[in-house]
């Protein structure tokens, strides 16, 4: 499970040593565990995105902003606002899946304080909207490099792992254990 930002700190921490060297099963395992921080630290950015529509919207429209307002526009919102990725890196999509269903049970509500902020925000009010907006863009650019990096860790495991493969370190049986 990876909940916050010194949860994924530490797995990229644990996990930069991977190379040839290391146990086909470690990196099996590591790469399971990056796939599915990386679709939670996608979901949060996509979260933060809409968000991020939400308040410019929200600023359009000072003092009228409701939330029937906010349901009618979210169409709108989702179509310009949302920004996916990062969702189906493993060559094991079951990861992909079950991180996502992780996602329904709240286990990625560490990485979405700044979401709940807003949330529970009155965004009639300017003033607010405005430092709302200005967290909001340094914490989508933290989460994007941690994607990045996440991303950049697993296709360096697949790499290894099939270099694995290549030299006969590692065969299909090993698959079927």
């Amino acid at each position: 499970m990876t909940d916050s930002l010194s949860e994924v700190e530490e797995l990229l921490r644990r996990t930069q040593r991977a190379d040839e060297t290391s146990p086909l099963e470690d990196l099996r395992q590591w790469r399971s565990e990056l796939v599915h921080a990386s679709v939670y630290v996608s979901y949060a950015l996509s979260v933060l995105s809409l968000d991020n529509e939400i308040l410019h919207q929200a600023l359009l429209t000072p003092g009228e902003t409701d939330l029937q307002s906010l349901v009618d526009n979210l169409p709108r919102l989702l179509a310009s606002g949302w920004t996916g990725g990062g969702w189906s890196l493993s060559p094991d999509a079951v990861e992909s899946v079950v991180a996502a269903d992780d996602l329904t049970r709240d286990y990625a509500a560490g990485l979405l304080g700044l979401h709940a902020k807003i949330v529970s925000s009155d965004l009639r009010d300017p003033q607010v909207i405005d430092e709302l907006l200005e967290q909001v863009e340094p914490e989508k650019l933290t989460l994007s490099q941690y994607r990045d990096e996440l991303e950049r860790r697993i296709r360096d495991i697949q790499a290894v792992v099939l270099h694995h493969y290549t030299t006969g370190a590692a065969s299909v049986d090993d698959w079927l254990k």
